[in-house]
């Protein structure tokens, strides 16, 4: 390893050619490389292999200050020197200015834990704060929380401490590492705290930008550099499992633009991680995700990282999130993101005529809250889920990091108006169904407005059918329609694990509502001293109101569908 140009080319070269084991993603960004060295004019565009060199030299004064390296010189690894001399190196020329500018204002790094992630973040701040020759640069630390953000920080102040070339021009203190001759400042700052407003940033380390739960961070220090002439806002993260927050959504951006379907010139991007048709417990592709494996990251500790993810759910998502750099749905996995994808079938809903019968599932969330309806279809095997809102608070959501506002113009999430959901768009949706499609049995959460229930139950009427009495006989009768449907462990376990069973073995089919794909990877599970296991609304990450309803739906049909031989409509359909 070395700090000098030809190590970043050559990592880029080698990458190119096939020399080194990298995913689709990293490819795609050495491709970018190279399609620009070719595309360069020296008038608009132009690599600048002098400031290439002098940035990465700056690393030959950086001691090291932790583990086995304490006190040694920093040497950049082949793709971080190729991350130093593309952020550096690249110019473009700005018309109006009449001058060279750097070309990335932007960086989004995404690489696994163990891979020199922080340090290497550390370094790049004191390299535009020491060596970027800016009037006051002010450089940022920044996390969603004071203590992420210390942490970065604090790996910079240590370093500093560590290397007399820096030490010498420096002042440091418990929060802040001063550039005497420039006057420049490298602090941490939070959204925590409350600290990323007034500022003006020269540079900006935000990392771990996968638990932001929002961009205020991001927005306000990026508004910040306006006024520099050529500052970088450098994102370095690792995978997460918030496929709703800013940072996978940006992530999908970044691709877009790796792929050539968008532009942002200005964003210098390079995302690790092993490749979609991968098998993540075969270690050959775990090189792909790990370009510091052998330097940073040993091959036996992944392996017993693996070891244990195989015996936990936590520990599987954490080690593919941490050590694969593949996103997730959940904290805790119930049933994976791939396999319910894989289940979507959203033509078949127009195909459903008078002919078919459904039976349903109701989950009425708070008033200010996302309440939901399930129809299961047993002859198609297909469940649709819709979902409600109102629209005060889908605009409350918004500022939460949850995008109600989209699934709304998407068509996914009903709105109604007014600051509470209003339960009669619910029910008018009810009966509107009753009378397209025969509805045999509808559940619903006992903690449902009382009035709401009895309306159901009086429009809906009653269907002849047989409940088993506990000695196996069947006891026939008409019942009302609209049936509590308990949620203690002796209701929704075996409704949760029919529901679990069929997706596992392909036998449902779903509408593809992104809303009740995101509320499954919301789930977390409580299991009683019996083995019993629900979902648990107070446990989960955020909403599953719609795969409440999902398994109440199943769980009806599961209870009534025996008793009444096949669910054919016998041509009484309707509310009656």
């Amino acid at each position: 390893m070395a700090n000098t140009l030809e190590s970043g080319l050559k990592y880029a070269e080698d990458v190119r050619d096939g020399k080194i084991i990298v995913g689709e993603l990293v490819r795609l960004a050495v491709k970018r490389h190279f399609k620009d060295l070719a595309r360069q004019d020296g008038k608009t565009l132009r690599f600048n292999e002098a400031l290439a060199t002098f940035a990465i030299s700056f690393f030959d004064l950086i001691s090291l200050s932790k583990g086995e390296t304490d006190g040694g010189k920093f040497e950049c690894s082949p793709w971080q020197a190729f991350v130093v001399i593309s952020l550096f190196g690249w110019q473009s020329y700005d018309s109006e200015k009449n001058r060279w500018k750097r070309r990335f204002r932007e960086a989004y790094i995404e690489i696994p834990k163990k891979n020199g992630k922080t340090t290497f973040a550390a370094a790049i701040g004191l390299l535009l704060q020491f060596w970027d020759g800016e009037n006051g640069p002010e450089i940022y630390s920044a996390a969603f929380t004071r203590d992420q953000a210390m942490q970065c920080f604090d790996e910079a102040k240590a370093m500093v401490e560590r290397s007399p070339a820096l030490m010498k021009h420096a002042k440091v203190s418990l929060w802040s590492v001063i550039y005497k001759k420039l006057r420049g400042k490298f602090m941490a700052v939070s959204h925590d705290k409350r600290t990323t407003e007034g500022k003006n940033p020269h540079g900006v380390i935000l990392d771990e930008y996968h638990v932001h739960e929002n961009d205020g961070v991001r927005n306000s220090l990026q508004t910040g550099m306006a006024a520099r002439k050529q500052p970088i806002f450098f994102i370095i993260t690792t995978a997460g499992d918030n496929k709703q927050g800013p940072c996978y959504k940006y992530r999908e951006v970044c691709i877009s633009v790796l792929k050539g379907k968008s532009k942002l010139d200005q964003s210098f991007i390079l995302i690790y991680g092993i490749d979609k048709d991968d098998d993540w417990k075969d270690e050959k592709t775990w090189r792909k995700a790990n370009p510091n494996l052998g330097i940073s990251v040993e091959m036996d500790h992944l392996r017993g990282q693996f070891q244990q993810a195989l015996l936990s759910g936590t520990k599987e998502v954490d080690f593919k999130t941490k050590h694969l750099n593949m996103w997730v749905d959940a904290a805790i996995t119930w049933i994976p993101s791939e396999t319910w994808d894989a289940l979507a079938r959203p033509y078949i809903a127009k195909s459903l005529s008078n002919r078919n019968v459904w039976y349903g599932g109701l989950d009425l969330g708070q008033s200010r809250d996302i309440s939901s309806l399930a129809a299961f279809f047993p002859e198609e095997k297909f469940l649709l889920v819709r979902h409600y809102c109102s629209e005060i608070a889908a605009e409350n959501a918004v500022r939460s990091g949850i995008d109600y506002k989209q699934w709304i113009e998407e068509g996914h999430l009903i709105p109604t108006p007014g600051k509470t959901t209003d339960y009669n768009f619910i029910k008018r949706d009810i009966f509107e169904a009753a009378m397209e499609q025969e509805l045999m049995f509808l559940g619903y959460d006992p903690y449902s407005a009382p009035y709401f229930r009895d309306e159901l139950t009086e429009e809906l009427g009653t269907r002849w059918a047989a409940v088993t009495r506990e000695d196996g006989s069947l006891n026939w009768d008409y019942y009302n329609k609209v049936q509590v449907f308990q949620q203690k462990a002796a209701g929704m376990a075996p409704a949760t694990k029919l529901f679990e069973e069929m997706i596992l073995n392909g036998e449902i089919f779903h509408d593809g509502n992104p809303i009740t794909s995101w509320m499954l990877g919301n789930v977390a599970m409580r299991v009683d001293a019996y083995g019993n296991y629900t979902p648990v609304k107070d446990k989960s990450r955020d909403k599953i109101d719609g795969i409440i309803a999902s398994i109440i739906a199943i769980g009806t049909y599961s209870k009534w569908n025996t008793t009444m031989g096949e669910s054919k409509n016998d041509g009484s359909y309707g509310v009656y």
